[in-house]
């Protein structure tokens, strides 16, 4: 990597910085052009943007202290000013556009979170509608969940058909606890039944709502499953390891939770009707014998 007279210089396919790795500093590119990438659950590198001139990226950990989200990439030669907190405040003094910049930045990202997911819906939608088995819908809402944001557990969690106990019809993760149960209000899962709202909890041991299953978690997001004005269970997912669930997973799996809802009504009503049609079906041989 040269130094150049403002940014550095570097050279076709050097890495800024990883996925993972600590930063306090944001990036502007002088010239040239940056992948990002984020590694998949098959450890597949997925190019997630490509950006040019002008642009920032990076601008997250003078904020909120996490580790990097995804992999930046040189793409041919580019020249790349750093900025750190201390150089923030004096670069904006010289030129207070750096403001609207960054301004722009993220509200370009979250304009794609919300395309994103418009498209999502659309391609997501007829594939969850069309599954009948409740338990192969449980699962694949979890698939698509997976798919979505990283996490080490997940679960989805029905209300039975008395109204009163939580149970696991679908889970995934070494440590997932297949077998627990919660009343409603019970734990933070049962809290956000009763509420009906969506809660992200990054560090559970200092929520006094929280049960511990045999599952030792730090970090979890809580989603409400709704139909028809009514709560009919939950979704969760989790983390063992220290990192964060963000504001963004929480949005992302809001947009999934009504889709995922449509599909599990869909299920029971299949079931239902299809226990009534073996009622029938038996009453029907019994006569005829």
């Amino acid at each position: 990597m040269k130094q150049g007279e403002l940014g550095k210089v570097y050279v076709d396919r050097e890495i800024i910085f990883k996925e993972g790795s600590q930063g306090d500093s944001m990036f502007v590119i002088q010239s040239g052009k940056v992948k990002i990438t984020k590694k998949t659950e098959k450890e597949e590198d997925l190019t997630i943007a490509v950006l040019g001139t002008g642009e920032i990226f990076g601008e997250m950990a003078l904020f909120d202290k996490q580790t990097r989200s995804a992999n930046a990439i040189a793409m041919g030669e580019a020249r790349i000013l750093s900025i750190d907190k201390k150089k923030l405040f004096s670069s904006i003094s010289r030129d207070p556009t750096l403001v609207f910049k960054m301004l722009e930045s993220m509200s370009r990202r979250i304009r794609k979170l919300n395309d994103d997911l418009t498209q999502f819906k659309k391609n997501k939608f007829d594939v969850l509608h069309a599954c009948v088995n409740l338990e192969d819908t449980c699962t694949l809402i979890l698939e698509e969940a997976r798919n979505l944001i990283s996490a080490d557990n997940g679960s989805v969690m029905l209300l039975d058909d008395k109204g009163e106990t939580l149970s696991i019809k679908s889970a995934f993760g070494k440590k997932s606890d297949s077998h627990l149960q919660l009343s409603v209000g019970e734990g933070i899962a049962g809290d956000v039944l009763n509420s009906g709202r969506a809660e992200l909890v990054n560090n559970v041991s200092m929520d006094q709502r929280y049960k511990a299953g045999t599952a030792h978690i730090k970090s979890m997001i809580c989603i409400p499953l709704k139909c028809n004005d009514k709560n009919i269970g939950v979704m969760n997912m989790s983390n063992n390891t220290d990192r964060l669930f963000t504001l963004e997973d929480l949005k992302v799996l809001n947009a999934l939770s009504f889709y995922a809802s449509v599909a599990i009504e869909n299920a029971r009503n299949f079931s239902a009707l299809h226990d009534a049609s073996e009622q029938v079906l038996r009453h029907a041989t019994l006569l005829d014998m």
